[in-house]
């Protein structure tokens, strides 16, 4: 049974644009070695970050984004979350993570995120400690 996995939007932006720990990370998602849920949310922000952030076009943005819905699967989440005060969208990946029953969030988000260690059951783990855990032979 393979993990099922949330990777916040940053990890996303990161595991395919960079190199280093999260683009290990992309390409366990390419081979399927674990299954990578999103939500409508995050596939927004996704987009919004690239182009508003990072100044990509929104052609380059879609082949990103394609690539992206090719190896996830879509939940759409049912039920608002507002663990964490501080930051709304943060809400919205544990929103995704409990609709898609994962097992584990991946999150670069050391402020707001992280600080919960875990929610209803769900590890939230750094990308570093993700593999670790998972895949401790990449």
């Amino acid at each position: 049974e393979k993990a099922r996995v949330v990777l916040d939007t940053n990890v996303l932006i990161s595991a395919l644009g960079f190199q280093g720990s999260t683009r290990k990370i992309w390409t366990l998602v390419e081979t399927n070695k674990f299954v990578l849920y999103i939500s409508p949310f995050i596939l927004e922000e996704f987009i919004r970050v690239l182009t508003e952030k990072l100044d990509l076009t929104q052609e380059a943005a879609a082949v990103l984004l394609e690539e992206i819905k090719q190896h996830a699967i879509l939940v759409r989440p049912k039920h608002k979350i507002s663990a964490i005060p501080a930051n709304n969208a943060d809400n919205r990946i544990l929103e995704c993570a409990v609709a898609a029953e994962a097992e584990v969030i991946v999150t670069g988000n050391l402020k707001h995120i992280k600080p919960l260690g875990s929610y209803q059951g769900i590890k939230i783990l750094t990308p570093r400690e993700f593999l670790t855990a998972y895949f401790p032979e990449s």
